[in-house]
């Protein structure tokens, strides 16, 4: 198994974690323990993801970088889009983290970002499929 299929395994389990915290806010705000257990997931998913970044696709891939102008135009665009769809998960993922964190829970304080949640999600979900996109393509 090369470092990219582990990554890419680690990937979907990361996105399936945050999918399994998104059942425990349909009781919020009457359960503070759902809420509280959705934002510690949520964590620890961006956590996981954040340490497979930076050892995965900017450590390791520092040495390919220079090689991506020579792809194809299609795995190029792929590339790129999955380049700038992750660091975006990343960082707005950070941010509603940072706001949980910084605002109690009894306020309720992450529900003020709540509006940032589905897209951070979907950027993050289309990240994910950009990056088996482009394991597909070494393949042919």
């Amino acid at each position: 198994m090369e470092i990219g299929d582990l990554s890419l395994i680690i990937q979907i389990v990361i996105f399936f974690t945050l999918i399994l915290g998104l059942p425990l806010t349909r009781e919020a705000p009457k359960n503070s323990k759902n809420l509280l257990r959705h934002g510690y997931l949520t964590t620890f998913a961006l956590t996981l993801h954040t340490a497979l970044v930076v050892v995965v696709m900017i450590i390791l891939a520092l040495d390919g970088y220079a090689d991506i102008l020579s792809l194809p135009a299609l795995s190029l665009v792929v590339d790129l889009g999955h380049i700038i769809l992750g660091f975006s998960a990343v960082v707005l993922g950070w941010i509603v983290v940072a706001y949980w964190f910084s605002n109690p829970l009894k306020t309720l304080g992450c529900y003020k970002t709540k509006k940032l949640m589905l897209p951070v999600i979907v950027i993050w979900a289309l990240s994910l499929i950009m990056g088996a996109i482009i394991h597909l393509l070494d393949f042919f």
